[in-house]
């Protein structure tokens, strides 16, 4: 969206969006839906005053914002033949990248100045589940030092825009694997140096939280997630040791499952409600949303992992609901 922004013109209508991605007849559809169900948007409105709304609206129902750069071409995520998986694969033009982290946290800057504030807005994410790319023609290798450079510039433009917001970190191989940014390891070398995750030489020290993900259902023994997930993360929680060279604060910003009975019971999730909040971490569940415009071809695509029902307007599975995640929720608050 920022890319056609900035190099087409300027921003773009609601209507003229729909009717590029979904076409005339499911476009209109979309279109006259959201008019419906949001009777105070003009005609007109752009996709950035739709943030806009959409962040004001938040704010009144006291829910915080957090913006996620998710990926550089709309689609389903995440597959490493997407063209999005790491630094300059056939989407994730870096340069590009950076640029749209700036304008975005810029634009809220903006937002402040002409009084439509988003005093809910707390953090920016500056990519969702680097991994592998299958694109063997990818410049920059997958590794630790590539991850360096330019999640350290990523963050410069963010911070530069808006010193004010937190900034999320996430790891290699989906977001499952923090361990090079704390531990004593360096995260490669240049001029025959060695490079370390040192924030104390980042204009953005104070501002720096990890995200980690888990969609690990193969590992049906509890201590053995609890041992995997503390070694690649949540020992960033300290206490300083010979392992952690540097303590960060931490959020599991996904895991989820299925809404169906069985799946809340199961090992996998059990195992979660348990340990998170025990960690006293902040977490958040993939999904909310019931359904999509279009996911992977399908207009008004079902998803099974919502929360919420294919309409929003219930829960698909109360039982998840009040036995599992609201459960989870208290005990994390308590914590």
């Amino acid at each position: 969206m920022v890319d056609d922004i900035l190099d087409n013109g300027g921003d773009k209508d609601i209507r003229t969006a729909f009717l590029d991605v979904l076409g005339p007849q499911n476009g209109t559809k979309v279109f006259d839906a959201v008019m419906k169900n949001n009777p105070s948007f003009a005609p007109n409105i752009t996709r950035l005053q739709v943030f806009d709304a959409i962040a004001d609206e938040c704010a009144k129902q006291q829910i915080y914002v957090h913006l996620d750069n998710h990926v550089s071409k709309a689609g389903w995520c995440c597959d490493e033949d997407d063209g999005n998986a790491w630094f300059g694969d056939t989407f994730f033009d870096t340069i590009k990248w950076k640029r749209a982290l700036g304008y975005m946290a810029e634009h809220l800057i903006g937002a402040i100045i002409q009084g439509k504030m988003w005093p809910n807005l707390v953090s920016m994410a500056l990519r969702n589940e680097l991994r592998n790319s299958a694109n063997r023609l990818v410049a920059f290798d997958v590794n630790w030092k590539t991850w360096y450079g330019n999640m350290t510039s990523g963050a410069d433009a963010i911070h530069k825009a808006n010193p004010d917001l937190l900034i999320f970190f996430s790891g290699l191989y989906y977001d499952s694997q923090l361990r090079e940014i704390f531990d004593h390891d360096s995260v490669g070398r240049s001029n025959r140096n060695d490079i370390h995750f040192d924030r104390s030489k980042l204009a953005y020290k104070d501002k720096i939280v990890l995200e980690v993900h888990d969609y690990d259902m193969d590992e049906s023994n509890c201590t053995n997630k609890r041992t995997k997930l503390t070694k690649q993360a949540f020992a960033a929680l300290g206490p300083i040791s010979p392992e952690v060279q540097t303590v960060f604060p931490l959020v599991m910003t996904e895991w989820g499952f299925a809404q169906a009975p069985d799946q809340y019971q199961g090992p996998f999730a059990s195992c979660l409600r348990d340990f998170l909040p025990e960690k006293q971490v902040g977490w958040m569940t993939w999904a909310l949303g019931g359904s999509y415009y279009i996911r992977s071809g399908i207009h008004d695509y079902d998803e099974t992992w919502g929360l919420l029902d294919h309409t929003w307007n219930n829960w698909r599975c109360p039982e998840c609901i009040d036995r599992g995640l609201a459960p989870m929720v208290k005990a994390t608050l308590g914590s």
